[in-house]
């Protein structure tokens, strides 16, 4: 991603640019590790050992701990995380795409899988800022509202609003924006926009009045809390009822 003047100001671009150049640099270490391991199965390359140790762990379909740049659930093994780890850099190719082609200001307007994104809590803080400086708003005023759309359908965005997908919901359903207590373990939610709203003084409590506080987790292992939202149930049913199910978003379900 190219930098400019105009560009580098931009909280969104800032950090794609981080997250395309972690992914760049992590794909071609990939591409030489397992280039140089073919040469040395061919005896074309001597073993050094890095290669003896890579090749152990490959052999036990174990992830190479040089590879391991990112928070992934423990345990999983080396193919699950190149599927996964493919799907990212298809991600990042898109957004690159984009910005070539449009500009930096494309970025606002694309569907970010927030699974997807190596620090995925940097994202939504860019959102904020991004949304604090283009209206000249201070940081602390800014609440999260989060609307999700019924299926086939998608959410309006505005200037504050940022379209993400790929988040699952654990122990309910969502219609109509609104909770249903579910006994589906998990259901994958559909488009859903993550929009900034100023709120002063009273305005923040009366907006939270009535709904859920849900826990937005990393992954199934829910070892990594990310943030939270709030969402308003389908009927009276108390908060507690909902911790109780352990009612919770994730960013991403590749390794369940």
């Amino acid at each position: 991603m190219k930098r400019s003047a105009d560009n580098i100001k931009d909280p969104l671009f800032r950090f794609f640019e981080r997250e395309v150049n972690l992914g760049a640099k992590l794909l071609e270490d990939v591409r030489q590790d397992l280039n140089e391991v073919i040469q040395v199965c061919d005896t074309k390359k001597k073993q050094t050992n890095y290669h003896r140790a890579l090749i152990g762990d490959l052999v036990k379909g174990i992830l190479p701990k040089s590879w391991n740049l990112y928070t992934v659930p423990t345990g999983i093994t080396v193919i699950q995380w190149i599927s996964d780890f493919s799907e990212r850099i298809k991600q990042l190719q898109k957004l690159s795409t984009a910005t070539v082609s449009g500009g930096a200001k494309e970025l606002k307007n694309q569907h970010v899988w927030l699974g997807g994104l190596f620090k995925p809590d940097a994202y939504v803080t860019a959102t904020r800022q991004y949304v604090a400086q283009a209206n000249n708003w201070s940081l602390e005023e800014l609440s999260m509202k989060v609307s999700v759309s019924d299926d086939g359908k998608q959410v309006s965005l505005d200037d504050c609003s940022f379209s993400i997908i790929g988040l699952r919901l654990q122990g309910a359903t969502c219609s109509g924006n609104l909770l249903h207590l579910s006994n589906l373990i998990s259901t994958e939610l559909p488009f859903t926009s993550f929009t900034w709203t100023r709120l002063l003084g009273d305005m923040k409590v009366k907006a939270c009045e009535g709904k859920i506080t849900l826990p937005v987790y990393l992954n199934h292992t829910r070892s990594e809390l990310l943030f939270t939202v709030d969402l308003a149930p389908a009927t009276d049913v108390k908060a507690d009822t909902f911790c109780e199910r352990g009612v919770a978003l994730l960013c991403s379900g590749a390794f369940q």
